[in-house]
């Protein structure tokens, strides 16, 4: 699962789909907060210019009689500051006097600080009766019947300002929530379509490589169409190269061939160690030559729909089983019907051709072929197939060595060394392995691992 999410993350659409998600659901946060302040600073300023048109109005009404006491000379008409606990009060003190109060306050005081004098209006927030949180105003007022200095406070409760701020907060979290889930539904949707051309030319890309088609075809976006024209022009260019290369080296191949056969057919005339010699590295030099003229045809690509083995298989197993029908061998094989190889019939018939024939030349009395379809491939699929014979067998530390060039363990058996490496240079070719272990049978098993369709 860590694995998918890593894959995931590096790709394409991940880094496009996380990147947008980031700056949606930050942009989004950004809004949601600046606009919850936004009205929690309307609602306070709406209570606070209330509380404020409240003390102008007590002011207004203030009056200190002849005795100094300090009286309203009409009530206040709200009857909000009349019923005990109603959650609007104010309040009147003075240093060293009881203070003047509303009657909702009933038996609670507020505690203003008089020791500081606040001219100009003040706001702030404080504990009030009945476990309220009370939003106060208040400043320092000198009336002009008297030199002396009075605090005017009026407060109200905030449990329905905060109940609408976050019933606010509320509805502004399922809006964001709703828009940052359609945003990303939207994203979602955008980023799939935007890059379904990469898609589908990663597929096209997947067909070339596979032999179904020969370049890469269809209508492309304007950002995308010098892509795929640059990728079939690379794919030309490589066809001329890789035929350009053959060609070449077929051509120095059989043109050194006749002059070395003729040094050969000489050598052997000449009498004493120095024609061994010569002759000797003369084949050595024709074995190079076999070599590379085989390796020259290796086409070494996808075949298209595929090649069925099963035929194949028959065919080389009948061939073989007629060149040693003297020897009584039996060579049988086992193949599911609708195993495939994403590959070549050339290169097929050249890699099990070699194989089946070395078993043979080895091989007692039987040998025996069987291939399976490996299902523990995870990006590519593979075929496997099992080449064993009953022969003597190989020593494992000289197994490794049958597939180097021009090595043979036993010159008392025909050939030129080159079979086994042409087998592993066809085999990593089309990216698959090729080794050798010790067989069921009792001799040698070769166990070729290919692409299959």
């Amino acid at each position: 699962m860590s694995e998918r999410l890593n894959r995931f993350f590096r790709s394409l659409t991940g880094r496009l789909l996380v990147s947008a998600f980031f700056w949606s659901a930050a942009a989004l946060t950004v809004g949601g907060l600046s606009l919850s302040f936004a009205f929690r600073t309307y609602v306070l300023s709406d209570v606070d210019k209330k509380l404020e048109a409240m003390i102008d109005t007590m002011v207004g009404i203030s009056e200190v009689s002849p005795e100094g006491v300090l009286r309203f000379n009409r009530p206040l008409l709200d009857q909000e500051f009349a019923a005990p606990y109603s959650g609007w009060y104010w309040q009147i003190s003075e240093s060293g006097q009881e203070p003047f109060r509303s009657r909702s306050l009933w038996d609670f005081e507020l505690k203003p600080d008089l020791d500081k004098r606040v001219f100009s209006l003040k706001f702030l927030e404080v504990p009030g009766p009945d476990d309220q949180m009370l939003r106060v105003a208040e400043r320092d007022i000198i009336l002009p019947e008297a030199d002396r200095i009075f605090r005017y406070q009026v407060a109200t409760d905030t449990a329905e300002v905060r109940n609408a701020i976050a019933r606010f907060n509320w509805l502004l979290v399922g809006a964001l929530a709703l828009i940052m889930a359609t945003v990303s539904l939207a994203l979602v949707i955008q980023v799939a379509y935007g890059l379904k051309p990469l898609r589908l030319l990663g597929r096209k890309l997947a067909d070339v490589r596979a032999g179904k088609e020969g370049r890469i075809s269809g209508i492309w976006p304007e950002d995308l169409r010098p892509l795929a024209q640059e990728i079939n022009a690379l794919i030309d260019q490589n066809e001329k190269l890789v035929d350009r290369a053959r060609t070449h080296v077929g051509n120095l191949a059989h043109a050194l061939k006749t002059p070395l056969s003729v040094i050969i057919n000489e050598v052997d005339n000449l009498p004493g160690k120095s024609g061994d010699t010569v002759g000797r590295q003369a084949r050595e030099i024709r074995n190079h030559i076999d070599h590379h003229l085989k390796r020259a045809r290796i086409a070494g690509g996808g075949s298209g729909p595929g090649l069925p083995i099963r035929e194949r298989l028959e065919k080389l197993t009948r061939a073989i089983s007629r060149m040693n029908q003297d020897r009584g061998l039996d060579i049988s094989f086992e193949c599911p019907g609708r195993l495939m190889f994403d590959g070549e019939k050339e290169d097929f018939d050249e890699v099990l051709g070699n194989v089946i024939e070395n078993a043979g030349k080895w091989a007692r009395h039987r040998v025996t072929v069987v291939a399976r379809k490996l299902e523990d491939s995870p990006r590519r699929e593979f075929l496997e197939i099992r080449i064993e014979d009953d022969g003597p067998g190989v020593p494992e530390d000289q197994r490794e060595t049958l597939f180097e060039r021009g090595r043979r363990l036993d010159e008392r058996v025909p050939g030129t060394g080159l079979g086994l490496a042409i087998v592993r240079d066809i085999v990593d070719m089309y990216g698959g392995t090729a080794y050798v272990e010790a067989a069921g049978l009792g001799g040698l098993a070769v166990v070729l691992r290919l692409p299959a369709k």
